[in-house]
């Protein structure tokens, strides 16, 4: 339900910390702080910010540290690091400038500097700022990559060359170096030397989805159609996130905005982690109270870590405040599923469908509950009219096929739906992988090679590849 939001917040947050870099040996993390000038004053919110409560008592805890140690710069970075996760660039670029002639030695308090820069759009400081730390520290790979990302935004073919060609040098291992050169070639039209970049790029790291992207790009400059629609559906132009470093673990225990913690904890939970998920939302209710967005997303979290008795109490308080939540209705139908009181669940998934009668997730969550119940043909039809509200989403078409094949023995109507999904979304590996198994149990033992060719190219290492081999050697 949160997963948009999950996602923009995620790609904003390694943003937000993408700019440090791990240069610094071990034990000697600040050696070239100045032990004999005063440290420079601490940095505090300005005046009339109206802060979020939570984010108010984090950061004066933050700054109560840093005037006990007042020469410590791991406590100046926790500060800074706080001020940027929670939208404070003016205050994060004064603490890191600050960080800065404490330890002149090092890049990390620059390189974030000039990323506030970039946040408060001021673009043109911001690149000054890049080139002069790069030129102060030329070894230094994730400032070589900054200075190439913003040099292809300015037009500056040279400079975006040089920074590229010189990340390629100091990280081999870094996909963006070949990518980003990639990118250069194809925008001075030469394709077929940006292909052998791009294709080198997804070597190194096949999850770069700007990489893909970039390089269906080049195949539809070439002509080759089916390849660059497959490329293009394995990427992403959005995703075009900065360089890790040691610091980017670090700051989402920084983050304490409310929204940017209930997409927190939606990733946490969906990545099969509910209980840190639980746990982040339980610290968020002590300063928010009993909001219901909040009391929703922690009924949620409940729900997955298999705490279902108090996620239904948790949701009912929600409901209470405000009655006409669909959201909430939604989530309620779900943790009644899980505890098996179908009736009740029917019942809020229809009030849900009668307050937003094309609510995708109010079908899916019937659905769930005729499952449930082993209504396998009502629970297609809950599907069915999810895919009319949201005919695009190929995974609604999966999840019908997978009724269709297990449950009631269907398979060339699940090969249908499987087929549906591949042509909304051609890199869907679930899919290849589930259409491959079933033209196997078909006896179409040629069509299933060829769909486990395809699923080679699309997820080299996933599991679906390994199911359907599994599935392939065990008839």
């Amino acid at each position: 339900m949160f997963s948009s939001l999950s996602r923009v917040v995620s790609i904003r947050l390694r943003l937000l910390v993408s700019a440090l870099a791990a240069l610094l040996l071990a034990g000697g993390l600040w050696r070239g702080i100045h032990r004999s000038s005063p440290p420079p004053p601490l940095v505090r919110p300005g005046t009339g910010i109206i802060l979020d409560s939570q984010v108010r008592d984090y950061l004066n805890g933050l700054i109560a540290e840093a005037e006990r140690h007042p020469s410590d710069p791991d406590r100046r970075k926790d500060l800074g690091l706080a001020y940027a996760a929670n939208g404070l660039w003016s205050e994060a670029r004064e603490t890191f400038l600050g960080l800065k002639f404490m330890v002149p030695s090092q890049p990390l308090a620059p390189m974030y500097a000039a990323v506030a820069l970039q946040e408060m759009s001021d673009e043109a400081g911001a690149w000054r700022e890049f080139v002069q730390v790069t030129s102060n520290h030329p070894a230094f790979a994730p400032g070589w990559y900054r200075v190439g990302e913003a040099a292809l935004r300015r037009g500056d073919q040279p400079m975006a060359e040089q920074a590229f060609e010189r990340l390629m040098v100091l990280a081999p291992r870094e996909w963006r170096g070949p990518a980003g050169l990639g990118e250069l070639r194809l925008r001075q039209g030469r394709p077929e030397e940006a292909q052998s970049l791009l294709e080198r790029a997804i070597q190194i790291d096949f999850s770069a989805k700007p990489a893909h992207y970039l390089l269906g790009q080049v195949h539809r400059t070439l002509g080759r159609t089916n390849e660059a629609e497959l490329a293009l559906d394995l990427g992403s132009a959005e995703n075009r996130l900065p360089m890790a470093d040691e610091w980017s673990e670090e700051a989402p225990r920084h983050m304490r905005l409310l929204p940017d913690q209930l997409a927190q904890a939606d990733e946490l939970s969906q990545r099969g982690q509910p209980e840190q998920s639980v746990q982040l939302l339980r610290r968020a209710l002590r300063f928010h109270g009993e909001k219901p967005e909040l009391l929703n997303g922690l009924a949620i979290a409940l729900n997955r870590a298999g705490q279902s008795q108090e996620a239904l109490e948790c949701i009912h308080r929600a409901l209470l405040k405000d009655p006409k939540s669909v959201a909430a209705r939604v989530t309620r139908a779900l943790v009644y599923a899980r505890l098996g009181q179908w009736d009740a669940g029917r019942a809020d998934a229809e009030e849900a469908l009668r307050l937003a009668p094309c609510l995708t997730q109010a079908h899916l969550a019937m659905a769930e509950l005729w499952l449930g119940q082993d209504q396998d043909r009502k629970a297609v039809s809950a599907l069915e009219d999810a895919l009319h509200c949201d005919p695009k989403n190929a995974d609604i078409h999966v999840e019908i096929g997978d009724i269709l094949w297990h449950n009631l023995g269907e398979k060339g109507s699940a090969m249908n739906h499987y087929q549906a999904a591949l042509a909304i979304h051609p890199a869907l590996a679930r899919a290849w992988s589930s259409l491959g198994q079933v033209q196997w149990e078909t006896g179409d033992f040629s069509a299933a090679r060829q769909t486990l060719h395809q699923l080679i190219r699309i997820a080299p290492q996933g599991r679906e590849r390994a199911e359907l081999e599994a599935s392939m050697k065990s008839q």
